[in-house]
């Protein structure tokens, strides 16, 4: 039998020792805080433990942990590149483009795709989630290169119009410059040789030795081609496309047919006088939407004679 030694406590109150008794529920709270107490210095210890001597799977996985992190930040500062890139770049030279072949640009809003974020977003952003910011990122990139991928299309097709345009449209002298004697008469208002009155002329006169080439201005497709009731002589008419049309008038000879498509530098007759003709000139006349325009506007006078014999060579090399 084990005897339990009793305690006594000095009571003020009557001055005496009275034996003292523990209740049950202070008891309970002092296991209870041992037990406790217990338990912590087990967590404690097994937290030290395991940094001090974790397995080699935990630290292999932290260590794994760590890679992915900074290979996060890696993605991150690529994906800004590329984002400062775009903008600094590629949305510069796409509106550049834009300018020179007439298409109307696109603001910068557009090209960003609106994105602006919500209040929340932006709140966990600034509490410096790279998860977060890293998709954000990605997404925004996806939709501004959706964007201008539509957009290189685009300018793709319109550069390829342009090109047809300019291939097209007439911008050469229709006789060679070592050929020509002079420019009979111009565009505008004239007497005429043969009533001696004012009358619009509606083209330019290229006096030169009979039977020298004529050359066609653009490409097009030959939708006249005979002897003109109204003055001209032997007469061609191309269509140019883009509202683009050329009439050669008082040829010698024709060497193209109706429906027939022609190059830009292609000989199309010779000089001569049929027709209502003082003498031997071709008259020359450019059509826009149908209307009468000064042809001068619509060829280079300072193009060299090698060049404009390139512009031949190629058209040769085009139909042979």
């Amino acid at each position: 039998m084990i005897l339990r030694q009793k305690k006594y406590q000095f009571n003020p109150v009557t001055l005496t020792y009275e034996e003292f008794k523990n209740n049950r529920s202070s008891r309970f709270l002092k296991q209870g805080l041992f037990v406790f107490a217990i338990l912590g210095l087990a967590y404690v210890s097994g937290y030290y433990l395991n940094q001090k001597f974790g397995s080699t799977e935990s630290k292999e996985l932290e260590a794994r942990i760590d890679s992915l992190a900074h290979e996060m930040v890696i993605l991150y500062d690529k994906g800004t590149q590329i984002s400062q890139s775009l903008r600094s770049d590629i949305f510069v030279n796409d509106n550049t483009y834009r300018l020179i072949l007439e298409m109307d640009t696109l603001p910068y809003p557009m090209r960003n795709a609106g994105r602006g974020g919500s209040a929340v977003l932006n709140e966990i952003a600034r509490q410096n989630d790279l998860t977060y910011r890293i998709n954000d990122l990605l997404v925004s990139l996806n939709d501004q290169l959706q964007i201008q991928s539509h957009s290189f299309q685009t300018l793709y097709e319109r550069a390829i119009q342009h090109s047809a345009e300019k291939m097209h449209m007439p911008a050469i002298q229709p006789v060679a410059r070592e050929d020509l004697i002079m420019i009979g008469s111009h565009f505008g208002m004239r007497t005429d040789p043969f009533i001696s009155i004012e009358k619009q002329h509606f083209g330019l006169d290229f006096v030169t030795p009979p039977g020298k080439n004529v050359y066609a201005t653009g490409d097009g497709i030959v939708t006249f081609v005979r002897y003109s009731r109204t003055g001209y002589g032997n007469e061609i008419v191309i269509d140019h496309k883009f509202e683009y049309s050329t009439r050669y008038g008082h040829l010698a000879t024709i060497k193209v047919k109706e429906g027939e498509p022609v190059k830009r530098g292609q000989i199309i007759g010779t000089v001569g006088a049929t027709g209502r003709a003082t003498g031997p000139h071709l008259h020359y006349e450019v059509l826009y939407e149908n209307q009468p325009v000064n042809p001068s506007y619509y060829f280079d006078t300072t193009l060299t004679g090698e060049e404009f014999a390139e512009i031949i060579n190629k058209a040769n090399r085009a139909i042979n």
